[in-house]
């Protein structure tokens, strides 16, 4: 069977070559016919049967050479060129929008909801990083946070927008919060 199946092959890939080389051989002859009305038809189709034709030699086809352009650097941009260089992206604003200033914010638990705005959109590869009291809490690429176990007391918030390396793109205005917590009042000692 092995065999049956290999010498198949042979076959098959020995008429696929040939017919290859007999299409490259054809598509080299030129016929000119004369059709019916008189008039002189040159095709690369072989004439039916009966039909008069005349094989033309073509010795070499004809072929047109590119032309190239005057000047190929004038389609070179170089990257070095400052004209061509993109200015690098910019926001417009960057706002705290809740809590809003001198607010009173009552949460017992002392997780606080800070909700930054952003213009344009944050763009990919940067993060809105929150600082509370000046120091860095949370980085992330949202604009709503939520601040966990924060003490009670006056507090300020600001936002910042980093790229991927930490630099800082544009920084909010610092809102300043009052958080009000419920204290756990001392028990009192037992009496005899």
């Amino acid at each position: 069977m092995t065999g049956y199946f290999r010498n198949l092959l042979v076959l098959i890939v020995a008429i696929a070559v040939f017919g290859l080389c007999m299409d490259g051989h054809a598509a080299s002859r030129i016929y000119k016919t004369v059709d019916e009305n008189g008039n002189v038809v040159f095709t690369d189709v072989p004439p039916k049967e009966g039909q008069s034709s005349e094989a033309v030699a073509v010795e070499t086809p004809n072929t047109f050479p590119a032309a190239e352009p005057e000047s190929r650097e004038q389609w070179i941009v170089d990257p070095t060129d400052e004209e061509s260089e993109a200015a690098p992206f910019t926001y417009a604003s960057l706002n705290i929008s809740a809590p809003s200033n001198d607010e009173a914010v009552r949460e017992n638990a002392g997780n606080v909801n800070v909700v930054a705005e952003v213009s344009p959109e944050l763009q990919i590869g940067h993060r809105v990083r929150i600082l509370l009291d000046g120091k860095p809490e949370q980085a992330a690429a949202q604009t709503v946070f939520m601040l966990p176990n924060v003490d009670r007391g006056t507090h300020s918030v600001q936002a910042e927008v980093i790229d991927d390396s930490g630099k800082v793109l544009i920084s909010s205005a610092p809102t300043t919060f009052h958080l009000q917590r419920v204290a756990a009042a001392p028990r009192p000692s037992p009496t005899n």
